[in-house]
């Protein structure tokens, strides 16, 4: 395993507290731009005389620019390294989130909000790469405070952002006030960077490769490999994709969708917004355990599978009885939701080189979103033409099964790195690279089960 000192900085018990807090900070920076928008929508549509398309085309931007802004991360973080990058990154968030509460234009407003939501693809791609860069030894921690961070960073503005424009005068204070969260990351990422406790990867600087996994020690030569085929060629990074876009479509259908399923099968407004809290509140236990278990590497096909079934079978009781205990159908959606933290860990926790960390969350998520993009679009396509939610709710119960299949697949032995590999067969790892990486994934177990 890689040394903080092959990397470039320094550790201590303080600099890891804050390297910690600077990886809460960004994290619950990443969502808030969206997130924050839909509580207020109504308010910004008046404040702006939006037509209904303007609206769609507002609620659409997240899919759209994390599929497009995902695929420049990478160069970018091989461009101007680690810091440099996710500075950037929030950055572009201050600016369009603080920016956007005080215009006066809506096509303002817009480019403002496609700032921050770059900002905020940007981060999700590198994030990862941070993650595995600086708790090499504790993966655990890493991957779990971020997944729960973000999940926070998604939950808070959904449930502040509308008191807090009633209580302090209106919308535009609503937004603007998350823009005290990525401030905030940017100042202690910068004072982390000084104290030289922020790993630089690549970009300027930079003397060579960065490698980690099995047979690196301290001290030792470092031996410049082959390069691998691009991550596209590995299979377990494509279902990892599919996974993560399946998973995606879920959500944003349910954020978009739930609570009119419920209105029309005769809830109030009011419990039909109760049903989806009860689904979005999943995320936050789902960003503690997901990450244990597939860290650990405890029985993670099962884990995957379970959120397709369970997924499953909450379509299916809206489909055949909504109105009859609604909250058992929120619950069995809502743990649904742990596929997104998993699908984060699945990232860290299937690559070895940070390299390739960095490649295979570029690719996962950029791809992923364009399916999560395509699936709300196909769902109000279908209800415009059907006339009813009979067929929209088949086509989730599909969704949902297959997010099952490629879970299973995505979550079996082995890592991208292997299936990279210039001297494997194309398209599979090999049983070799099997035994390797199964030894490889017990030393990790082991010495997170020793840091814990």
């Amino acid at each position: 395993m890689t040394t903080s000192t092959e990397l470039g900085f320094r550790r201590t018990r303080g600099l890891d507290i804050l390297a910690l807090a600077c990886l809460v900070l960004i994290a619950a920076s990443l969502r808030p731009a969206a997130s924050s928008l839909g509580p207020v929508l109504s308010e910004v549509k008046d404040g702006f005389s939006l037509a209904e398309w303007q609206t769609g085309l507002l609620t659409a931007l997240p899919g759209l620019v994390f599929a497009i802004c995902g695929i420049i991360a990478v160069p970018l973080l091989k461009r101007l390294g680690l810091f440099t990058a996710l500075a950037l990154s929030c950055v572009a968030i201050v600016a369009g989130v603080g920016l956007r509460a005080v215009v006066t234009e809506w096509t303002t407003f817009g480019l403002l909000t496609i700032l921050a939501l770059a900002g905020m693809s940007i981060g999700n791609v590198i994030l990862p790469v941070y993650v595995k860069a600086r708790f090499p030894h504790r993966p655990t921690l890493g991957s779990t405070t971020f997944t729960v961070s973000l999940g926070l960073g998604s939950m808070l503005p959904s449930l502040l952002t509308a008191p807090l424009a009633d209580s302090f005068g209106g919308w535009r204070v609503g937004l603007g006030f998350w823009l005290l969260l990525p401030l905030s990351a940017l100042i202690t990422w910068a004072v982390l960077r000084t104290l030289k406790s922020v790993p630089i990867l690549s970009g300027r600087g930079t003397s060579g490769p960065v490698t980690s996994g099995p047979g690196t020690e301290p001290g030792a030569q470092r031996v410049e490999e082959p390069p691998r085929r691009p991550v596209f060629f590995s299979p377990k990074a494509r279902y990892m994709a599919m996974f993560f876009g399946l998973q995606s479509a879920n959500a944003y259908v349910q954020f978009g969708w739930v609570p009119q399923i419920y209105r029309d099968a005769g809830l109030d407004p009011f419990l039909a917004g109760i049903m989806l809290t009860i689904v979005t509140f999943g995320g936050l236990p789902g960003g503690f355990l997901a990450p244990q278990i597939i860290v650990r590497n405890i029985a993670p096909r099962a884990f995957l599978v379970s959120f397709g079934v369970s997924a499953v079978a909450g379509y299916t009781g809206l489909l055949l009885i909504p109105a009859t205990t609604p909250w058992i159908w929120a619950i069995l959606l809502g743990y649904g939701g742990f596929a997104f933290p998993a699908a984060l860990a699945l990232i860290t926790s299937r690559t070895r080189d940070v390299s390739v960390t960095a490649s295979t969350s570029a690719f996962v998520q950029s791809s992923g979103y364009v399916l999560a993009a395509i699936g709300p679009l196909a769902l109000g396509g279908l209800l415009g033409l059907s006339g009813g939610w009979q067929v929209p709710l088949w086509f989730m119960v599909g969704i949902s099964a297959l997010m099952a299949v490629t879970g299973w697949l995505s979550a079996g032995p082995g890592t991208v790195d292997d299936e990279l590999a210039p001297d494997r067969p194309h398209g599979g790892t090999g049983e070799a690279g099997t035994r390797e990486t199964d030894r490889g994934t017990e030393e990790a177990d082991s010495g997170t089960g020793e840091a814990t």
